[in-house]
């Protein structure tokens, strides 16, 4: 081989290419700055993009609606997300029969797939044990046990003292505490402790009163039929609230001329 020859060789020949070579050089220049390619680091890197567009190819798409969509649009996105058919068909697993109808009714309008409504579920019913709060069921058989619990203990005196211990609530204008919910969520009226306490001051009246207990002016010891009657003329006395009816205090006034007539009437 001449001197000649030797010195046309490729300075560069057998040379490996260098590792910083931006691999988009090799594209046209219009190819290689569109943005789609910029955070691509390679050819491999491309090459496995390219592979999974590929499988994407054909698969089920899901179009999400507009701002425009309708209720209906959106039902058939719920419906290919997994939504159940019916409220009714949800599986919520281990919250099955702690929770109402009304959370399956709010679980589909608000297009809850099964798995999301049932992981929605067990969430709450976790919450609701830290937080000590009662289930409706739970307060449902909460209250059955203490219905059996104060018959058991009152036999068949119970239907009696209850319905004394509810003129008493009724005597001092009070039938709604019983409604009062507690930190747990239960009412008050669903304590046996307040049951007995009830049972116990009617009875008392009952025993030590009279014997009509709370039923008309026999349960307010020392009152007469004059002391009554002076009460309702006071309260029906010319320019009291008793005839304006629009004075905030009617209704009220009317109300007890009226149950102290009754008291009157015996």
């Amino acid at each position: 081989m001449s001197d000649e020859q030797v010195a046309e060789a490729p300075a560069d020949a057998g040379e490996a290419p260098s590792g910083d070579t931006d691999w988009r050089a090799e594209l046209s220049p219009e190819l290689s700055t569109d943005p789609s390619l910029q955070h691509i680091g390679s050819v491999e890197a491309m090459a496995k993009s390219y592979i999974n567009a590929q499988k994407m190819v054909g698969a089920e798409k899901l179009a999400i609606p507009g701002t425009w969509a309708t209720d209906e649009d959106w039902d058939l996105v719920y419906n290919k997300l997994g939504r159940p058919a019916a409220a009714g068909d949800y599986d919520l697993g281990e919250a099955e029969g702690e929770l109402t109808d009304w959370f399956r009714d709010a679980a589909h309008k608000s297009g809850l797939s099964d798995k999301q409504a049932a992981a929605l579920a067990t969430a709450y019913d976790e919450f609701a044990n830290q937080a000590g709060v009662m289930s409706e069921e739970a307060m449902k058989t909460a209250r059955a046990e203490v219905e059996t619990e104060l018959r058991k203990e009152y036999g068949g005196d119970f239907d009696n003292k209850m319905a004394r211990a509810n003129e008493l609530l009724k005597e001092f204008e009070a039938p709604d505490l019983t409604e009062i919910k507690l930190a747990d969520g239960t009412l008050l009226g669903d304590s046996p402790d307040l049951v007995r306490l009830m049972v116990n001051i009617s009875d008392y009246v009952a025993e030590q009163i009279s014997e009509d207990g709370l039923a008309g002016r026999n349960s307010r010891p020392g009152v007469t039929d004059e002391d009554l009657q002076s009460r309702v003329s006071e309260m029906t006395a010319k320019n009291s609230p008793y005839w304006q009816k629009m004075h905030p205090d009617h209704d009220r006034v009317v109300n007890e001329v009226l149950r102290l007539r009754e008291q009157i009437a015996g």
